[in-house]
């Protein structure tokens, strides 16, 4: 090889290299030692309002939901049960709540059009339901109060 490929492979290389350490993630440290003091006293954010649900965030990290009916709009389980209900599929259940028998008669129904049997109101159960996918999720109006 020649000097020239030589240096240009290097050069090749040291850019990769350079790329690749600037999409790393930076390392979290798990001692309390090797914080800086500021960053130990920070306390995870408190849910907004008390009847929020959701996961309490870590430090740096948005809330997430901790179950599907955290994502739905206010009164989307209550139309998702009343369309189950229309169709048979549920009957005794704790209206506006997704609970077991919800979840079950969502299986049902999910099993019955072929789809993915999971329990959760996902996008295309609630579209082959006859609800609006976008005003169940509140991003477009929304459901009917609770």
């Amino acid at each position: 090889m020649t000097a020239g490929v030589t240096r240009r492979r290097a050069g090749l290389a040291l850019l990769g290299a350079m790329a690749l350490a600037a999409c790393r993630h930076p390392q979290q440290t798990t001692s309390p030692e090797a914080e800086p003091e500021e960053a130990q006293e920070q306390k995870p954010e408190a849910p907004d309002q008390p009847e929020e649900k959701g996961v309490p965030p870590e430090a740096g990290r948005p809330r997430i939901p901790a179950s599907p009916e955290a994502l739905l709009a206010p009164g989307a389980v209550k139309d998702l049960q009343r369309a189950l209900t229309d169709r048979g599929l549920l009957g005794t259940h704790r209206a506006g709540e997704l609970d077991d028998a919800t979840s079950r008669a969502i299986r049902r129904f999910q099993e019955s059009e072929q789809l993915a049997a999971t329990g959760f109101p996902d996008r295309e159960t609630l579209q082959r339901l006859g609800l609006d996918p976008d005003r169940a999720y509140g991003r477009e109006g929304g459901g009917e109060g609770d």
